[in-house]
């Protein structure tokens, strides 16, 4: 293993000085340890033991920093992994690049279509042909949900407004991508929406309002201090 930095990690840590990021700000973004971010930087990757795991936190701390994950596994694999690597991490490297084949819409549409015919009959033999039954009647045959039902089936978001009081730096993640990265003056707004998570980071905590799924929490942080908040859909609770 090399003793010198090489070129990916002297990508990774001119990305991250690139943002103004600190290592302790991009561990508790992107969860990952500090020490094991100090690893890769240094491309002390014995530290991270297994090239399994080597290759996850790259991807996730490139991505993070706004470079190409694919590229970066793809420079650590011809560089660092032996030529012999086991068929088993072959295998993984090459089930997780496979992409999924696009669903054949059209067969799941024939196989409803075909289950509505295969009722139809079924009840018109019960009925001694008697009855007539229409498909588009049995296709409204079902229950129908009500109002309150179908919200609670509706997909979760999370909503979340940040107002300047002050000026103020803010950084802002919308499931795990930053959406945000710069500096607020005194009246200036954003808005967010995701589907998972938001996470806002800001330089003094009392100079923003925030707004969360609809609920003010005013100013949640301390003058002089910096902020980190961690949102969900069902936040606040």
């Amino acid at each position: 293993m090399p003793s010198s930095v090489s070129p990916i990690g002297r990508r990774l840590r001119q990305a991250r000085q690139d943002r103004r990021l600190s290592i302790e700000e991009s561990a508790w973004r992107t969860r990952i340890r500090p020490d094991l971010l100090r690893a890769l930087e240094r491309e002390q990757f014995q530290a991270l033991e297994h090239a399994g795991f080597v290759r996850r936190h790259l991807s996730s701390y490139a991505r993070f920093l706004g470079l190409d994950p694919a590229e970066i596994v793809e420079d650590y694999a011809r560089c660092h992994e032996p030529p012999d690597a086991s068929p088993i991490e072959h295998l993984d490297r090459r089930r997780r690049q496979a992409k999924r084949p696009p669903r054949a819409k059209w067969l799941i549409a024939a196989a409803a279509s075909g289950a509505l015919l295969v009722a139809a009959s079924v009840v018109g033999v019960l009925g001694g042909g008697e009855r007539d039954v229409s498909l588009s009647a049995l296709s409204s045959a079902g229950p129908r949900l009500g109002p309150a039902a179908a919200s609670r089936l509706a997909p979760l978001r999370v909503t979340v407004r940040v107002l300047a009081t002050s000026a103020t730096h803010l950084s802002v993640m919308v499931d795990s991508r930053t959406a945000f990265e710069g500096d607020l003056a005194e009246g200036q707004g954003r808005s967010f929406a995701g589907r998972s998570a938001i996470e806002v980071v800001a330089g003094n905590g009392a100079a923003v309002r925030l707004t969360v799924n609809g609920t003010s929490m005013g100013a949640p942080g301390k003058a002089g201090s910096v902020y980190r908040a961690r949102f969900g859909p069902t936040d606040p609770r």
